[in-house]
């Protein structure tokens, strides 16, 4: 099962907003996962495979990251736009040689 992990500063509003979204493309693209939402601050306590974020908090996580963290992070401009956070997952999976059912 996929883990995302939604960041923002407190770890309420615009991560919350990021999750709810995520949940509706992964719920359209028939992909189980977990998601959660936290603050930049505590996000190196969670497991995930997938980081979602906005370009601030992106590069507070990989300022001391490693090469493989870094590439966990994804980096949203319109951060309750699901066409974008649909493109970036897939984008992200097949990175990773996960191919997506039905997905053109």
């Amino acid at each position: 099962m996929l883990k995302i992990l939604c960041v923002c500063g407190c770890g309420l509003g615009s991560s919350f907003a990021i999750e709810m979204t995520a949940k509706a493309v992964l719920k359209k693209l028939e992909i189980p996962a977990q998601i959660e939402h936290t603050t930049v601050s505590e996000a190196g306590a969670f497991k995930s495979d997938i980081i979602l974020t906005q370009k601030t908090f992106a590069d507070i996580l990989t300022a001391d990251a490693s090469e493989e963290q870094i590439k966990r992070v994804v980096i949203l401009n319109k951060l309750t736009d699901k066409n974008e956070i649909e493109q970036k997952i897939v984008a992200f999976l097949n990175d990773r040689n996960v191919q997506v059912a039905d997905y053109e």
